[in-house]
C-alpha cells in the first residue's frame, strides 16, 4: 500500500537536526521500499537542501530574499515574508496536500509550531522529533509557538532521556514520548596511525602535537569559551605541544568576537585555532587525538557520536545532560560540572596514559557499532508511526 509523508524541517543547515533527518529519511526509504514517498517542506533553505532532493519534492517556505542574515533580508523577512508571503504560500500548498493526501506529518523540530494548526487539518497524525532540551526549547521558540508544537503533536520522538524528561516538565506524558537516540548509517573503516598522520598532512595539521578538537557553531550553548579556557588551563599544566582546533562558524557574532579576543588576550594564538565552517567535520575529528564536547546544553551530540565512531576518545560535561546516553558516567569521560579546569585535568591524564585514551576510543566505537546504527533506530521510529491513528481532519 502506498504511503506518503509530509516532512517539515526548520532549515537545511549543516547541523545536527537536518543531518539526522537525512539519515532518518534514507533509512525509512530503505525499509519501506518503493511504495513510500515524501514531500519535504523547508521553512528555510541551507547547504544541505540539494541532499534532500533525491528523497522527494522539496519546497522552501521562506522567500529567497528572506533567508540571509543582512539587514535587508531581516527587514524583508519581518515586514513582508513572515506576515504575508509565507502564510499565502502555505495556504496554497495545503490545498494541494489535502487533494493528494498524506499518511503522516513528520515535524523534525520543536520550532515549527506556527505551522502545525494548518497542517493538522490534513487529517493525518503529526509526529514531532525533538532535538532540543528545555533551554533550547525556550531560546528558539516564542512561548506561543512552543505551546502550538506541544498541543498539536500527536506523539514525540526524543533524542535522549534528558529531552524526554524536559518534555515531561512541559506537561507531555511518557505515553506520548518515545526515546530514539541519534544514529549513524554505518561505522567508518578503522584508521591506523599512519593513515591518521597522512590525514593530518592533508588537513595541514602538525604531526607532532596533541590535538584536541571541538565542533559546532561558535555559540555560548556550545561552550566555545569553555573550550578556550580548557586550552589555557592545559597549557599551564603541561610542557607538551598542544593544538586545540574548533570546527564551525559563528552564529552569534558578538560572542565569537569575545571568544577570539580572549584567545589574543591570553596569548593562545599558537594553541587555539578556529577552522571555520566545513562541509564535513569528520576528517578533522578523525585526525585529532581527543574530542572535547564543551556544550553547556547538549541534547545528545552528533559530534560525540561521529568522533566515537572514528575511535576517538570523547570527554564532555555531565551538566550538559544529553551526553549521558552515549558516554559512560565516569569521571574521565563526563566531568560533573561546567569546569574547564577539571576538563583540562582529565585531558592531561589521558595524555599521560595514551593506552587508556586508545582503549576509551575503541570501547566507544564498539558501543556505537552495537547500539547507535541505523537499523534498530529506524525500526523504532516506524513502530511509532505504525501505531499512530489518523485524525478525523478535513
Amino acid at each position: 500500500m502506498a504511503e506518503r509523508w509530509l516532512i517539515v524541517a526548520h532549515d537545511a543547515s549543516n547541523s545536527g537536526a537536518p543531518r539526522m533527518l537525512l539519515e532518518v529519511l534514507r533509512g525509512v526509504r530503505a525499509v519501506r521500499g518503493p511504495d513510500w514517498s515524501c514531500e519535504i517542506l523547508l521553512v528555510r533553505g541551507g547547504v544541505l537542501a540539494a541532499e534532500f532532493q533525491p528523497l522527494g519534492l522539496v519546497r522552501s517556505l521562506a522567500h529567497p530574499w528572506a533567508q540571509g542574515r543582512g539587514l535587508g533580508a531581516r527587514l524583508f523577512r519581518k515586514l513582508i515574508d513572515l506576515p504575508l508571503g509565507q502564510p499565502r504560500r502555505l495556504r496554497r500548498w495545503s490545498k494541494e496536500w489535502r487533494a493528494g493526501g498524506f499518511d503522516l506529518v513528520y515535524n523534525n523540530t520543536s520550532t515549527n509550531g506556527r505551522l502545525l494548526p494548518l497542517l493538522g487539518t490534513l487529517g493525518c497524525p503529526i509526529l514531532t522529533h525533538v532535538h532540543e532540551l528545555d533551554e533550547s526549547l525556550r531560546r528558539f521558540n516564542a512561548s506561543a509557538d512552543l505551546a502550538l508544537t506541544l498541543n498539536h503533536s500527536d506523539h514525540f520522538l526524543a533524542v535522549s532521556q534528558a529531552v524526554a524528561r524536559d518534555l515531561g516538565v512541559h506537561g507531555i506524558p511518557p505515553t506520548r514520548v518515545t526515546i530514539v537516540p541519534n544514529f549513524l548509517p554505518a561505522l567508518p573503516p578503522p584508521m591506523d596511525e599512519a593513515e591518521r598522520m597522512a590525514l593530518r598532512q592533508r588537513l595541514q595539521l602538525p604531526p607532532d602535537v596533541f590535538i584536541v578538537a571541538g565542533c559546532g557553531h561558535i555559540d555560548r550553548f556550545k561552550g566555545t569559551d569553555l573550550f578556550v579556557a580548557a586550552a589555557e588551563s592545559l597549557r599551564r599544566r603541561t610542557p607538551r605541544r598542544l593544538l586545540f582546533i574548533w570546527i564551525g562558524g559563528a552564529t552569534d557574532l558578538a560572542f565569537a568576537r569575545h571568544v577570539q579576543q580572549s584567545v589574543r588576550r591570553q596569548k593562545l594564538e599558537t594553541v587555539v585555532r578556529f577552522i571555520g565552517a566545513v562541509a564535513d567535520a569528520r576528517p578533522w575529528l578523525a585526525a585529532s587525538d581527543l574530542v572535547a564536547v564543551t556544550s553547556r546544553v547538549e541534547s545528545f551530540s552528533m559530534v560525540a557520536l561521529e568522533a566515537g565512531a572514528q575511535g576517538r576518545p570523547v570527554v564532555g560535561f555531565a551538566a550538559a545532560r544529553g551526553l549521558a546516553d552515549l558516554l559512560e558516567d565516569k569521571p574521565d569521560q563526563l566531568i560533573p560540572e561546567l569546569d574547564p579546569e577539571a576538563l583540562a585535568a582529565v585531558i592531561d591524564g589521558l595524555m599521560g596514559h595514551p593506552e587508556k585514551a586508545v582503549q576509551q576510543g575503541q570501547l566507544l566505537r564498539a558501543k556505537i557499532g552495537a547500539e547507535f546504527l541505523v537499523g534498530p533506530r529506524v525500526q523504532a521510529i516506524l513502530t511509532v508511526v505504525d501505531g499512530l491513528k489518523p485524525r478525523g481532519g478535513n
